[in-house]
């Protein structure tokens, strides 16, 4: 009997172990649970939030100036977020795929209709014609330095160079009244040469603007690029696609198209 008793007891013991274990097993399993859980909707959330700052512009009759803004806030998140990231730059250990942003000019006619005269200066550098003979312009990871050179610089430097933007808008809208063709009157060529000095501080001469406008150079070349720039902010655009990564869930692109509105 004494025998049987300690064996129950052993027994007893080794289920008790059993349930403890069991126990203790059912809660790391459901704390782990929980752990991934929470990782997950952190995860979620942060995805959330990051596409909710580009899924704005996922609309019709999204204004040029949005569209420039957003470029500024893609090339800023491919040069230090993204996982082809370089140098020093945050994202270089990150694995987020590159942006891009895709934005459809048109046939020549719409292009053409953010010039002054016909004469593409501002994007004529970062357009691409396609076989369908529209012109695009594509901001991904291996054109975020051109976009930043050949556009935002360029305006900068115009802008530095004409007295600032307030100045720059009102030559780019009194172009017509600056840069004059044929036999105007001399009263409209002090007004063209007052125009300039209200808006710059310098003096120059009709003769000038005459000149530039002839040989499209200098103060000619500088307006109608800065006015193509105005032009192309003023434009309404329709979102006509967005991409997301299969495996993050992150809007990777989003695709644009003239609508043929500009005001």
């Amino acid at each position: 009997m004494e025998n049987a008793s300690k064996a129950l007891i052993i027994a007893g013991s080794v289920l008790i172990a059993l349930i403890i274990i069991g126990a203790l097993l059912l809660m790391f399993n459901n704390l782990s649970n929980y752990q991934d859980t929470n990782v997950e909707t952190t995860r979620e959330a942060q995805v959330l939030e990051f596409n909710n700052q580009y899924e704005t512009y996922n609309r019709n009759d999204v204004r040029g100036s949005d569209i420039y803004s957003l470029l500024g806030r893609v090339v800023d998140y491919n040069r230090r977020k993204s996982d082809v990231a370089t140098g020093t730059d945050a994202g270089k250990n990150l694995q987020f795929q590159p942006m891009t942003i895709v934005i459809n000019f048109g046939s020549q006619d719409k292009l053409e209709s953010f010039t002054y005269d016909k004469k593409i200066r501002l994007f004529k550098d970062v357009l691409n014609k396609g076989i369908n003979g529209k012109y695009e312009f594509k901001l991904e990871q291996s054109t975020t330095n051109r976009f930043y050179d050949v556009i935002n610089v360029k305006i900068s430097n115009i802008e530095s160079n004409y007295g600032g933007k307030a100045s720059l808008n009102n030559l780019a809208a009194g172009i017509s009244n600056l840069f004059l063709s044929g036999s105007p009157s001399e009263e409209d060529k002090h007004k063209a040469e007052n125009l300039y000095k209200k808006n710059t501080g310098k003096e120059v001469s009709f003769i000038n603007l005459k000149n530039d406008m002839d040989s499209d150079r200098g103060i000619y070349t500088d307006i109608c690029t800065y006015y193509e720039y105005i032009q192309f902010k003023r434009a309404h655009f329709n979102c006509t696609d967005s991409k997301y990564n299969e495996r993050t869930g992150r809007i990777i692109e989003l695709d644009f198209e003239f609508n043929g509105k500009i005001e």
